[in-house]
């Protein structure tokens, strides 16, 4: 693919298949059944002419609406030019040879302007048990966006924490939900916050 910072970030592994972002390279889905020898399946790559490096393509491990999606979050640094800050794709991944896009979500309020860095969508939890999805978003805290209508995902929650003291706002980073329902939220000056799902 030639050097456009294309390097391998954030896979993640359902059954013999690896979900890996490729930063401006988009993303690729690896058949591991020998791990010695990782097959291409498929590759996505938007980027260009979307600015910002894929980082998690996150498999729903059961299907939504009778599809097999992918939650995709490109992250909010490393933009190729000014622009928008980034969002979060579904991919159908039904026919795995050819993942198609088919719908995407933003924050509501973000502008459609270009915004420093660190303003938009960055990663999903890893670990699903059903539709609502926690995304972090970096300066816009974190955001519960439920896929059940792979077509139209909406927000449901959200939590944005105070900048802390020396910062001009926060920078909510990696996010863990446990069955019970706790959300783990990674802040990249702060710390962590715990949070309970009502």
């Amino acid at each position: 693919w030639g050097y456009r910072e294309t390097w391998c970030h954030h896979p993640l592994r359902l059954g013999n298949r690896l979900y890996v972002g490729y930063w401006h390279a988009g993303f690729v889905i690896l058949d591991i059944d020998d791990m010695r020898k990782p097959r291409m399946v498929s590759r996505l790559d938007w980027s260009p002419p979307y600015a910002h490096p894929t980082h998690t393509a996150l498999p729903i491990p059961f299907p939504v609406s009778g599809r097999r999606l992918l939650v995709v979050t490109d992250e909010d640094v490393r933009k190729l030019r000014p622009s928008p800050p980034p969002f979060m794709w579904i991919v159908d991944i039904s026919v795995e040879t050819n993942p198609v896009p088919i719908a995407t979500f933003q924050v509501a309020g973000i502008d459609d302007m270009p915004q420093p860095e660190f303003t938009g969508c960055h990663q999903p939890a890893e670990q699903v048990y059903g539709t609502e999805i926690p995304v972090t978003w970096f300066a816009n805290g974190l955001r519960v966006v439920d896929i059940k209508n792979p077509h139209a995902p909406r927000e449901v929650a959200y939590f944005v924490p105070e900048a802390p003291k020396g910062f001009e706002r926060p920078s909510s980073n990696d996010v863990f939900l446990t069955r019970e329902g706790l959300i783990y939220l990674v802040d990249r000056q702060r710390g962590m916050h715990i949070l309970e799902r009502i």
